[in-house]
Parts: C-alpha cells; sequence; structure tokens
C-alpha cells in the first residue's frame, strides 16, 4: 500500500521510519547496560540529525531508484549508455485486450487508474523474473532482460504466464471497480538492440532496432491467432527443453514491413 503513496509522502514516511530504526539502534546500548539512556545524552539532537540526515538522503536515493528503475539508475550513474552500444535482449510486450473501449465506457482518468493497478499487478512477475521494465506505452507494459538471462531458466516465459495468472487472481477487484477484468496480449522476441541515452533535459535510456519492432508486430499475431501469448522462434529456440515443449506452432506471421514470413509459437 506504501508504494501507492504519492511519491513525496513515501520519501517521507520512508525516511521517519529508517531515522526511528536509527535511533533505536543507538538507544539499544543504553537500555542492555547501565550506560545512560540516550535521551540523556547532551549529544542527543547531533545523534537525531545525523539519523534524520541518513535516512533522508537513503530515502531519497531508493525513491529516484523506483522512478527511474534499477537498470536505468545504475546505466546513467555510470555512463553505461553514454555512446549508443548493440546488446542483445529479450523484449516483451504485453498489451491490455479491450482498452480503447474501456477507456470510452469509464473515461480518461479513471482508465488511468485501471493501468495503474495492472502496473501494480504486474510489478510481482517481473521482478520475480530478473525483468526490467523498459516502459509503459499507452496500455502496454514492455519489459527487457540481457538475451541469456531472459532465456535462462524459461524467464520471459515464466513471466508471460505469471502475468496471466496475476491478473486472473484480481479480476473480482477489477470487476468490481471497473466492471471487467484485466487481461493481456504479451509477444516475446529476441535478439541485438541498439541501446544509449537519447535527450538532454530529461534523460532516458532507448533501445531501438528491428527487434523492437519485430516485436511490436508480434501483438498483431497474438490478436489474429486468438492466442494470450505468442512467441517468436528466436525466443522459442532458445528455451529450455521443458519450456519449448508445452508451445504449440502458429501459422507463419507476415508482419508489416518485415520481407519475410516470421515463425511463431503459442503458449
Amino acid at each position: 500500500w506504501t508504494r501507492r503513496l504519492p511519491p513525496l509522502r513515501l520519501l517521507v514516511l520512508r525516511a521517519l521510519t529508517y531515522s526511528a530504526v536509527i535511533l533505536a539502534a543507538l538507544a539499544l546500548p543504553g537500555l542492555m547496560t547501565d550506560a545512560p539512556p540516550l535521551w540523556r545524552d547532551p549529544n542527543a539532537p547531533l545523534s537525531f540529525g545525523i539519523a534524520a540526515t541518513i535516512a533522508l538522503v537513503v530515502s531519497t536515493a531508493v525513491e529516484i531508484n523506483r522512478l527511474l528503475g534499477p537498470e536505468a539508475t545504475r546505466a546513467l550513474l555510470t555512463g553505461r549508455y553514454s555512446r549508443p552500444r548493440i546488446e542483445d535482449r529479450v523484449v516483451l510486450i504485453a498489451d491490455v485486450v479491450g482498452s480503447t473501449a474501456l477507456a470510452e465506457r469509464v473515461g480518461d482518468l479513471e482508465f488511468h487508474s485501471f493501468l495503474q493497478e495492472v502496473a501494480y499487478d504486474l510489478a510481482e512477475p517481473i521482478y520475480a523474473t530478473g525483468g526490467n521494465v523498459y516502459s509503459y506505452v499507452g496500455d502496454a507494459t514492455i519489459v527487457t532482460w540481457p538475451l541469456d538471462q531472459g532465456l535462462a531458466d524459461g524467464a520471459c516465459l515464466t513471466c508471460a504466464l505469471a502475468m496471466h495468472s496475476a491478473l486472473a487472481a484480481t479480476a473480482p477487484r477489477y470487476q468490481a471497480r471497473f466492471g471487467t477484468a484485466a487481461a493481456l496480449r504479451i509477444a516475446i522476441h529476441g535478439g541485438p538492440v541498439a541501446a544509449g541515452e537519447m535527450g538532454d533535459w530529461k534523460i532516458e535510456i532507448a533501445l531501438l532496432g528491428d527487434t523492437m519492432n519485430t516485436a511490436a508486430r508480434l501483438e498483431g499475431a497474438a490478436r489474429v491467432n486468438n492466442v494470450s501469448t505468442v512467441l517468436s522462434d528466436v525466443v522459442a529456440a532458445g528455451l529450455p527443453e521443458d519450456a519449448r515443449d508445452t508451445l504449440r506452432q502458429l501459422p507463419d506471421f507476415a508482419a508489416a514491413g518485415k520481407g519475410k514470413a516470421l515463425t511463431l509459437w503459442a503458449a
């Protein structure tokens, strides 16, 4: 519930909590021995000031990490993407089904609340499988892994299936508030991307290239074939054998702008 607080309130709450923990640790020796208690120490105000400062700095760092994402925070601080570089990535795009009709029915503000609830519910599957949220684009959540990490133990497929399960488990909550359950169409692709910083006053890590474009096209294949999760042949071939055995091959898909039909799989 704390993650749903406005950032400033969450920062203050976290700082106060950290301060209380630090002060409790400082007071503990006095409670366990005959030493004077902390509140009788003439340096107590200084101790509190130091504790509060440390707590505020740590809380601010945690909040910045949360706003930017762990990967982007590390990359911006280290300058990893100050110059564009080619990286092999798995890209997962999760689109909300029926979002246009829902937005028209409930209005923009309530639709924003709907997407925020979806983002909260998808967070655990993403982080449990080591994924990083690259971006929220409209009603789509874009998640990436380094290629080896995303394919190892079928992490990207596990994430997709866990996303569907998470929204199925919370369907009554969505039904009660928004009049409809939340459902996803998920596309997963992998390959080289150009990764680098983009912007000046507002800097973000941009991922560009054919891999990103193809991943976006695969959502259309999921819609055409009426499946909830579609994987490219590149991803399917790299999954562990037990994960590949759960897949079924779909008809070749002619994606817009692609010269060759894509071999796809459904989970």
